[in-house]
């Protein structure tokens, strides 16, 4: 049985390797939404409907 468990683990291990490091995600923060992305985006953090405006106009600004 633990000889399962050791294949289990060598493979698990060296399969793991393969997937990239969380610190190489892209920084979004130069990112152009568009009107569409913008509204939805702004839509689903506010509620209100001056909040929403807000929210785009201290976008594109």
């Amino acid at each position: 049985m633990s000889k399962y468990f050791i294949i289990f683990f060598l493979f698990f291990s060296i399969n793991s390797c393969g997937y990239p490091d969380i610190d190489n995600v892209p920084d979004f923060k130069d990112t152009k939404l568009t009107d569409e992305e913008l509204l939805d985006y702004c839509s689903i953090s506010n509620t209100d409907k001056k909040d929403i405006d807000k929210c785009i106009n201290d976008y594109k600004s």
